[in-house]
């Protein structure tokens, strides 16, 4: 066990971990599936911060214990200081009194807002992935002729100047490649005009890259061949609840409220849906390859 305290002179916690955290590999060349990734993996951080933080003490530190502490940190003897146990004990989180926190904030209750966060982090993965597919394979399908090109792509629109910054690029150069141009003008109107995150917001993107019976398809890909009426509905679910969270601050609602009530999440919900989204997400990515 490694103890880190703060570099600040007068250190208010000491945090000590076994877990060594995650570590990507550098990619030159990013594709739609692997900024999707870096973003669940920060999804999976906050579902291991709400472990590490999530306090499982019954009882309140023992004096014994808490004296050869604060003789082992050159702390006063006579400061209070909180434990805080994470699960597993695989966290050992100290308090001191200049914290002015208790572990009051260290329950599930108050913790919950990193599982929240989880969720909301785990759709926008997949928001920022549906946008990314259709602007990477744009120009592709854009170079098809007229009536092989998807019509809900045909009807995007970017604007006029991007268009003739592409023809003099081309005029310039017979050998410049415009369609850089083109993807960057339709990256804009995409993030500007759509979000893809229901279930027919999905649909629309499936439609721009010309993929026809697309929840069958995505369906049959995912572990265990769910159904697509399945499927549907457990990512209007999540989104449904990523809602909720961004735009009601996850309030529960009530005619004449006396108190403020939250609605539950569980550490469990949150990790599911998150695995649940990496399959969903690695299903459409299998279909889009081996349509397109």
């Amino acid at each position: 066990m490694t103890v880190r305290p703060n570099i600040d002179k007068q250190p208010r916690a000491v945090f000590c971990s076994h877990d060594t955290g995650y570590q990507t590999s550098p990619n030159s060349t990013m594709k739609p599936k692997d900024h999707f990734d870096a973003a669940m993996i920060r999804a999976d951080h906050l579902l291991r911060l709400y472990d590490l933080l999530n306090d499982t003490r019954t009882y309140k530190v023992r004096a014994d214990w808490a004296a050869k502490f604060l003789q082992l940190m050159h702390w006063p003897k006579t400061e209070e200081i909180v434990r805080i146990d994470g699960k597993d004990r695989s966290s050992l989180l100290i308090l001191r009194e200049g914290a002015q926190i208790d572990r009051d904030k260290f329950t599930h209750h108050y913790l919950a807002e990193l599982l929240r966060a989880t969720v909301v982090a785990t759709v926008s993965a997949l928001d920022r992935y549906m946008h990314d597919i259709v602007v990477f394979h744009s120009w592709t399908l854009l170079r098809r002729a007229d009536k092989k090109i998807p019509i809900e792509l045909k009807k995007l629109r970017i604007p006029l100047l991007s268009a003739r910054y592409a023809v003099d690029k081309i005029r310039a150069d017979a050998t410049a490649r415009p369609g850089v141009l083109v993807k960057e003008a339709l990256r804009d109107q995409l993030h500007r005009e759509y979000t893809f995150q229901q279930p027919d917001e999905v649909q629309k993107a499936a439609q721009m890259l010309g993929i026809d019976d697309f929840w069958s398809k995505v369906a049959a890909a995912m572990p265990g061949a769910p159904r697509k009426s399945d499927v549907i509905k457990t990512l209007r679910e999540i989104a449904l609840r990523r809602n909720q969270i961004v735009h009601e601050a996850d309030i529960i609602r009530k005619a004449k409220a006396r108190s403020t009530t939250m609605r539950d999440i569980s550490a469990k919900t949150a990790a599911e849906w998150a695995d649940w989204m990496r399959h969903f997400v690695g299903a459409i990515d299998s279909v889009v390859q081996t349509t397109i």
